[in-house]
């Protein structure tokens, strides 16, 4: 088979043979078969698509794992034609699998191997062919590229070009693995990005991992692609996907791979269980912020009252400053630019970080670019509060509260920060 051109389509069907309820195909000893694994919809609670994994075994019946074949081509050529090989075989069983059951059309996912991916479109236009052959709609592949195994990086824009022209969705896989460059999102524009199970894994064993998990997400979906979390093995890594707004979803605590297609319908029951957990979260999370928030809430509108009866900024924000939590309160210009010196309050004194001393004179400083203030000149008047994040002065997460109000007849921004404790985790 090492003499056989790469793109003889007729060939390589002709490799192909019925194995009960599946094809299989043959390569320099080796049996070639097909298992797919069930990818779901979170808000769907359903199969979206399913993803073509290779089974090996030789002759005597010893299994054999996909990178082993692989690594068995002597040549590119033959690389080449394993790869397609493999492509052509899973696309087969899927559409078979669909055509007996009567599913609805979803996605087939089909791993390139990097080195063959690198060299789509040189070796005649075998994949087009193949799809339009087998009648398989192009925008139903996803085709997956471990994007950190292609050091070439014009390659693999070409290699993705390729695909995408022919109507295919590109996926990058294992993202947040090894060398993972968001540049590559960028450039590579991909449809979807499978995030490296690791990540998944270190968020559920480290805090800091699990607050910066959502802001991964949300850049990922500013960059237009859908976000799955693969690999997922527990309830608790399914919930922190779901927390995170990860799309879609794969791993054995759904289903394992198998030779069959999962049923697109009924939905899946775990997903019941799930949604009812993480609405639970919310509704319970809700509470505790407004409970917790209460008492600063309160002192920021007294504080707002004085200043508009004249008292002076730091007597009016003694109240807020008094509270057990507060880091900081400061007051904004009409443009966002800092009015006097943050005043410090006791968690802020209790937990002072002096490597971040540079920053703690912030006396003009310009915080128009946050969505607190945004917010406030938004709907002047109401008190905002943010999201958690990372304060820029500190190491620990912080909610600020923001409240627009008028002061000598100009705009004005009144905030303070909270150290914040998600106890609800």
């Amino acid at each position: 088979m090492s003499n056989l051109a790469p793109y003889q389509l007729d060939a390589l069907l002709g490799l192909l043979e019925c194995h009960g309820a599946q094809h299989v195909a043959h390569h320099a000893g080796f049996v070639l078969h097909s298992h797919f694994q069930p990818i779901y919809s979170f808000a769907h609670k359903r199969v979206v698509g399913h993803e073509g994994l290779m089974r090996a075994w030789t002759s005597v019946g010893k299994a054999l794992s996909p990178y082993t074949v692989f690594a068995s081509a002597r040549s590119e050529p033959e690389l080449v034609t394993l790869d397609r090989l493999s492509r052509l075989l899973h696309t087969r069983n899927f559409l078979d699998h669909l055509a007996s059951a009567g599913e609805p059309p979803h996605w087939l996912f089909l791993n390139a191997e990097p080195n063959a991916f690198s060299h789509a479109g040189q070796y005649g236009r075998f994949f087009p062919e193949m799809l339009a052959q087998l009648g398989m709609p192009p925008e139903r592949v996803v085709v997956e590229v471990l994007e950190t195994a292609i050091e070439n990086h014009r390659s693999l824009s070409h290699a993705v070009d390729y695909f995408r022209d022919i109507g295919c969705l590109i996926a990058i896989d294992d993202f947040g693995a090894g060398h993972s460059n968001v540049d590559r999102v960028w450039r590579l524009r991909p449809d979807i990005v499978k995030l490296d199970r690791t990540l998944i894994a270190d968020a559920a064993e480290n805090r800091k991992a699990r607050l910066i998990l959502p802001g991964l997400v949300s850049l990922l979906h500013e960059a237009g692609a859908l976000v799955l979390a693969e690999g997922i093995e527990t309830e608790a890594e399914a919930l922190l996907a779901l927390e995170a707004d990860c799309d879609l979803v794969q791993g054995y605590y759904f289903a394992r791979p198998g030779p069959g297609l999962a049923p697109a319908e009924p939905p899946h029951p775990l997903f019941d269980s799930l949604w009812q957990h993480f609405n639970s979260h919310v509704r319970g999370e809700i509470e505790h912020t407004q409970k917790q928030l209460a008492p600063y809430s309160a002192a920021l509108l007294k504080g707002a009252a004085r200043l508009g009866e004249g008292e002076a900024f730091d007597i009016a924000a003694l109240p807020f400053m008094a509270e057990a939590a507060a880091i900081r309160c400061f007051l904004l210009d009409a443009e966002g630019r800092q009015v006097g010196a943050n005043l410090s309050g006791v968690a802020d004194s209790d937990g002072a970080m002096p490597r971040f001393s540079p920053l703690d004179d912030a006396r003009g400083a310009i915080w128009s670019r946050r969505h607190y203030f945004r917010q406030a000149m938004k709907r002047f008047g109401e008190l905002q509060v943010s999201r958690p994040y990372l304060s820029i002065v500190g190491e620990e997460q912080c909610v600020t509260l923001s409240l627009g109000l008028m002061l000598d007849g100009k705009p004005h921004v009144l905030c303070g920060d909270i150290h914040w404790r998600d106890s609800t985790a």
